[in-house]
């Protein structure tokens, strides 16, 4: 029997009969196959949600029979703390031993336990008490280690200290105590006083604890599957594939593989800190699980869930949280493994589905032949012309070219296509080579540029960085005593247009501003920090700068917008004095600043007056607020000044936050730490820690007219006579820690108002002093906490001396060359612009090393104010 058509015909369909069963075929089998694959993808994704419920709840209930297996191994730690705690009670006649240790693991339930110990903080490592230890190793008798336990790289006795409860170790090799892998688990030991007598813990083979992880598992497939031939017949235990085979993982929290599917390697690896582990023990993708660091990030913030990572293989992973040491345990799972049953479906489909289409296109295939027969004599025409004859049908083709229809056109225009497309092909060939040619050249000249403009970019940045830190430079430190200072200043980019600023113009009366020029950005940036310098030093002409309206006048007048790149600003002005409790301001289009009196009352500042630098004739207007008086309240009344940014917040919603919603929030924060709580709230409602605009938030706190009076500002200036006729002297020293610089900026400021040294004199004191004692506690070499260097500020006559000694390692400042400030930042070497400030800062310099200790002297003339007599 044979078909009634060629397979190879209708596969290369040459006439219009064919075409149509091939069109009706197509379109048959591409309904077949949606239908297949829909059905296909919804059994799939069935499956999967299936199966990760299943998975997600072996991996919970595998890490709850983990965190009871070392709740239960905690247990013997706090025995041994308890027993040794007591055995410090005179009636008390219990004693941690090796025997009774040895008993304790002798009779142990938990197989895995290897050894017990109690290692005391205040004997010396060599002494044979100093560590009561025995493991499975050396028992019944005493284990001896061999190295200082007091080490504090070694994790399992310094991270027990530094833990509140129990400390899990990470996987080490306890070389030189039991030469094993193993996991500790610890406690650190104080006695009723609160005294810390030491280190007590359990030692766990890690050999049981990766048999746990490693026989997890949700489904065995094809296992035992199928029975060997012989006599004795045994079943093949596992024919798995390679890529069909499940994993497990144990990680830390920062995702160091502890236990994974192949052997990990700790041998010789000592009980470091999880930081240092992470380069010895590996990450899960150097562990064979192909993760990007996203789906990492997920994994590690989420304390449990699922993923599918598409990597090297399609795999999708369960992972569950350790409640007692934040570790995770991850459970890979093929997702073919899990789709496998649709799989099985899907080929069942496709085989009645393949079936059904042959028989439809035998049957189209029938009938459209019939179809198509009165047109096979226009196909043969149609061939012979195609190879540029007429050939068998020139007679057929007279009668078509004779035809008034559609076929007589086709014929008469086919002749005058074919010369016309010929001639194209050539101008396009001529076209496609002068392409070439501009491309090459226009491609050399764009290299070239754009090697200016990365050039250009690198120097812009440069420049944008150093304009970043100046700045933020010029903002003023926080202040202590009559007036309390806090504040945040927050830009939207690198640069910003907010600044602001406070100083005592004499010794009643402290002036306080806040400017937000438009727009971000080094123009902006640059435009704000000059107007800071000219409130701070006081610098326009003519102007008293107790008069609020004044300072704004000037200010508008002095910076018109068509004289700074048509950018304007706003500002708030105030000046507060501390005999009369009163605050006097001025306002040009800036919000209005808030006060929160002692008793809870929140008024508004607003004053009128345009923004500045638009309107050259701009007025405004003083405004005074009269604080409430102190004996009507407990609490100091707080002002708080900011740009618009602090409130014009678009939210998550989309609903931007209100200038009312803002005051709120002002009103109903308290506490000590005010600001940091305000910006906090601030973040969660912008759904961001990066805002859209610039935002600054300064908080003054005014004490009452009492403590005023009494008050030892130091950013307040006094015009008591100076003491330049006689010594003083006083000198502090400081440990190897970088807080301790505040401490020691604040020792400085006291000085200077007990010395009588001007503002300008100390702020170059400050630098001073930071430089030095930064560079000591950076590169000195010096131990952690202990004792960094001592610094002694005398004052003789109109000569200050500043002597620095310290215990770092013998350094000569002074052989530092010179550093040549004409050249660009990215020509200058890096380093030596501290020591450069210093040199410029003082009047002498003198460097010796003596008694085990580097002296550095340095001496620096004193300015005398105009109105002082020396």
């Amino acid at each position: 029997m044979t078909l009634p058509f060629r397979l190879d015909r209708f596969l290369s369909p040459r006439s219009i009969g064919q075409r149509f069963a091939l069109t009706i075929g197509a379109g048959a089998g591409a309904i077949l196959i949606v239908l297949a694959v829909a059905n296909y993808i919804s059994g799939r994704e069935l499956l999967l949600d299936q199966t990760s419920s299943e998975a997600r709840k072996e991996v919970r209930d595998e890490m709850g029979n983990w965190d009871d297996l070392v709740d239960r191994i905690a247990m013997y730690p706090i025995i041994i703390g308890a027993t040794e705690v007591a055995s410090s009670d005179p009636l008390n006649k219990t004693a941690v031993s090796s025997q009774w240790l040895a008993s304790l693991l002798e009779q142990s339930p938990i197989s895995s336990v290897y050894g017990l110990y109690m290692a005391r903080e205040a004997m010396d490592w060599r002494d044979p008490a100093s560590d009561i230890w025995v493991d499975r190793k050396s028992w019944p008798h005493a284990a001896r280690l061999k190295y200082d336990f007091h080490d504090p790289s070694q994790d399992w006795y310094r991270g027990a200290l530094e833990t509140n409860g129990t400390h899990v170790t990470l996987p080490y090799f306890d070389e030189g105590g039991s030469d094993i892998e193993m996991i500790s688990i610890t406690r650190a030991v104080y006695d009723h006083q609160g005294r810390f007598l030491g280190v007590a813990g359990a030692d766990v083979a890690l050999t049981e604890m990766r048999k746990i992880v490693r026989e997890m598992h949700i489904r065995n497939f094809l296992k035992n599957s199928r029975i060997t031939k012989g006599p004795n017949p045994q079943p093949q235990t596992d024919l798995t594939p390679d890529s069909m085979k499940e994993a497990a993982y144990l990680i830390s929290k920062t995702g160091v593989v502890i236990i994974g599917p192949a052997t990990t390697a700790v041998k010789r690896v000592p009980c470091l800190g999880e930081k240092d582990f992470n380069k010895l023990l590996g990450d899960l993708p150097s562990h064979g699980l192909d993760i990007d660091p996203a789906d990492l990030k997920t994994l590690l913030t989420q304390d449990r869930g699922w993923l599918r990572i598409t990597g090297n293989r399609d795999n999708v992973i369960y992972w569950a949280t350790s409640r007692i040491t934040g570790w995770k345990l991850i459970l890979e799972v093929p997702f073919d493994l899990i789709i496998s049953p649709a799989h099985v479906l899907a080929e069942q489909s496709a085989i009645i589905g393949v079936s059904g289409l042959l028989l439809l296109l035998v049957m189209v295939s029938i009938v459209a032949r019939r179809v198509s027969e009165p047109i096979k004599a226009l196909q043969i025409v149609a061939s012979d012309l195609a190879q540029g004859s007429v050939g068998k049908g020139s007679d057929m083709l007279k009668r078509i070219q004779r035809r008034p229809d559609e076929l007589g056109r086709l014929a008469r225009s086919f002749f005058a296509m074919a010369k016309e497309i010929r001639k194209r092909e050539k101008r396009l060939s001529e076209w496609n080579a002068n392409l070439e040619k501009t491309i090459k050249q226009r491609t050399s000249e764009l290299a070239a540029a754009m090697d200016r403009v990365e050039k250009t970019n690198r120097a812009m940045r440069a420049e944008v960085s150093e304009a970043a830190a100046y700045s933020r430079a010029v903002l003023p430190k926080k202040m202590k005593g009559a007036v309390e200072t806090d504040w945040v200043f927050e830009t939207s980019s690198q640069l910003g247009g907010d600044s602001f600023g406070y100083h005592w113009i004499d010794e009643n009366h402290l002036a306080l501003y806040l400017l937000d020029v438009c727009g971000h950005g080094v123009g902006a940036a640059l435009l704000s920090v000059s107007l800071v310098n000219v409130l701070r030093t006081a610098s326009l002409p003519g102007t008293d700068f107790h008069d609020p309206a004044a300072v704004l006048t000037r200010l508008n007048t002095s910076f018109p917008m068509e004289n700074h790149n048509d950018m304007y600003f706003t500002a708030w002005y105030g000046v507060y004095s501390l005999t009369t409790n009163q605050l006097r301001y001025a306002c040009g289009g800036h919000p209005p600043a808030v006060m929160i009196g002692g008793e809870g009352t929140v008024s508004l500042l607003p004053a009128k007056g345009p923004v500045l630098g638009a309107f050259p004739k701009a007025e405004f207007e003083n405004a005074v607020f009269q604080m409430t008086p102190p004996s009507s309240f407990t609490s100091p009344s707080r002002l708080y000044l900011f740009s618009d940014g602090a409130y014009e917040i678009d939210r998550q919603g989309g609903k931007m936050m209100s200038y009312e919603e803002f005051v709120q929030i002002l009103s109903k924060t308290g506490g000590e730490e005010r600001i940091p709580s305000i910006i906090e709230r601030l973040r969660k409602e912008n759904g961001s820690d990066l805002f859209v605009d610039d935002l600054s938030l300064v908080e003054f706190s005014f004490s009452n007219t009492e403590r005023s009076k009494n008050s030892d500002d130091p950013e307040k200036p006094s015009h008591s006579q100076p003491q330049s006729q006689q010594s003083s002297s006083r000198s502090i020293t400081i440990v190897n820690s970088l807080p301790e610089l505040q401490r020691l900026l604040s020792f400085t400021s006291e000085f200077g108002s007990l010395a009588g040294i001007c503002r300008e004199d100390m702020m170059d004191l400050d630098v001073i002093i930071e430089e030095v004692v930064t560079n000591i506690l950076k590169y000195g070499k010096l131990a952690p906490d202990v004792e960094a260097c001592t610094v002694e500020l005398t004052r003789k006559e109109n000569l200050l001396e500043i002597s620095v000694s310290d215990h770092g390692i013998p350094f000569d400042p002074l052989l530092m060359p010179e550093v040549d400030t004409t050249q660009g930042i990215e020509e200058r070497p890096i380093g030596g612009l501290g020591i450069h400030f210093v040199r410029n800062l003082t009047t002498s310099q003198h460097y010796e090393y003596k008694d085990g200790k580097n002296w550095l002297i340095l001496t620096k003339e004193l300015t005398i104010p105009s109105d002082f007599e020396v």
